[in-house]
């Protein structure tokens, strides 16, 4: 693992403004500071207070922006394909069944009726696709929240999962500024807020609010608020699958500085192991609480892979396995050899391009795409899944001139569209 790029430089100081930039922003005599534009995002670091919320309030209202825009392409396409045999989204009639498609439909469930106790089988006696597979913190924030905003279960969630992607807006450009420039920063931010992917942050999917909880998590380990990160972690494990990814950046991160011999007081390392083993332990609680409801030491993992049947034709699930799984179902021993070389390729191309993140960063990335390989099976789901390495837009390549600014916004705009009619109205996400 590289992590020799370490050369970093001096995390800002506590607060939500911007880090430090090549040079100063002019600032209109009104005092609100510089306005939204290409070659205006913020550089310098005025006044915290100030500055942060300005810069809070700009993201904000990109966000709402992009929200807009992702209402715009869903019930566009919605409209062009409602009567089309090709659609298979299957939430219902009319616009809010197209928007409570495909997982919203469990989360729903669990809101209104809780988990089964008995796992449901067809007739071979095999599990099928049931409500276990998805974590309990989304329906129970929208089971609260839907009273107060009507009743309708739809509402709340999509009130809820919009809130959530706000806040991991805000998060994310707060954890980008401990290693980034503001320029970096902000557009990474922005990037987020228009990514291909970036529509299931107003849909009811638990995405939004397991962002919102990673990013936190990460936020606090990269300031060493380990009590922090132990609550966010622990609430990520109940949102969605993909927490343990943190435990394993906590774990890296640690062996990478007892390497190089860096001085910790003890009290220091028993935080960080006791902050390590909470939130591996709950990122493992979800498969117990399935066992011990249900009787069936293994109902999770059965309930998870019933969904491998429609690639591969079989479930039953082996850590490290499922890729190779995959590409023996798409190709025999050639899909496995381009399984091992996409591996191979994701790993050398990670360690190398990450190194610029800071080690903290960087040990989340490679702790995160780990865990992808292990225990996902590859498909379209796949690229709802690479959101939590959103850190990765702040890559200053991507923001470094106008040009590649507006490439890489136009771009993302015209994947999300192709993204909602393939991965929302064609296909589940």
């Amino acid at each position: 693992m590289s992590t020799g790029t370490e050369a970093h430089r001096t995390p800002p100081a506590a607060g939500p403004g911007p880090g430090p930039g090549p040079g100063p922003v002019p600032v209109p005599a009104s005092g609100r500071g510089p306005a939204l534009s290409l070659d205006a995002a913020p550089e310098a670091r005025p006044a915290p207070t100030a500055s942060a919320l300005a810069t809070a309030l700009r993201l904000l209202a990109v966000y709402a922006l992009a929200r807009l825009l992702s209402t715009v392409l869903l019930a566009v396409t919605y409209g062009l394909t409602a009567t089309s045999s090709w659609a298979q989204h299957d939430g219902g009639p009319g616009f809010a069944g197209y928007l409570s498609s495909w997982d919203a439909r469990f989360y729903a469930e669990i809101s209104e009726r809780g988990y089964p106790t008995e796992l449901p089988r067809n007739d071979e006696g095999q599990v099928v696709k049931n409500a276990w597979a998805f974590m309990p913190l989304f329906p129970a924030v929208v089971k609260l929240v839907a009273p107060v905003v009507g009743g309708s279960w739809l509402v709340g969630a999509l009130v809820v999962a919009t809130l959530a992607g706000a806040g991991a807006t805000l998060v994310l450009h707060r954890l980008m500024l401990r290693r980034f420039g503001a320029r970096a920063s902000f557009w990474g931010a922005v990037f987020f807020t228009v990514s291909p992917m970036s529509f299931v942050l107003q849909v009811p999917y638990a995405e939004s609010l397991f962002l919102l909880l990673m990013f936190a998590a990460l936020l606090a380990m990269t300031a060493r608020r380990w009590l922090w990160f132990a609550v966010f972690g622990v609430l990520a494990s109940f949102a969605h699958p993909g927490a343990l990814a943190l435990s394993a950046a906590l774990g890296l991160t640690w062996l990478v500085r007892l390497v190089r011999r860096e001085r910790e007081p003890v009290a220091e390392h028993v935080r960080i192991w006791a902050a390590g083993l909470v939130v591996t332990a709950a990122g493992f609680a979800w498969p117990v609480v399935v066992a011990l409801v249900t009787g069936e030491r293994d109902g999770y993992f059965a309930t998870e892979s019933s969904w491998w049947r429609d690639y591969i034709g079989s479930d039953g699930f082996v850590p490290f396995t499922p890729w190779f799984r995959f590409g023996a179902a798409m190709g025999g021993w050639l899909g496995v050899v381009a399984a091992a070389v996409l591996i191979a390729v994701l790993a050398v191309g990670l360690v190398r391009r990450s190194g610029r993140l800071g080690l903290e960063l960087q040990t989340y990335t490679i702790g995160y795409v780990a865990y992808l390989v292990a225990v996902f099976l590859p498909q379209q789901s796949s690229f709802r899944m690479l959101l939590p390495l959103s850190p990765l837009f702040a890559d200053s390549q991507l923001s470094a001139t106008r040009r590649r600014v507006v490439v890489t916004i136009v771009a993302s705009v015209v994947l999300q569209a192709v993204a909602v009619v393939l991965l929302w109205t064609l296909w589940a996400p």
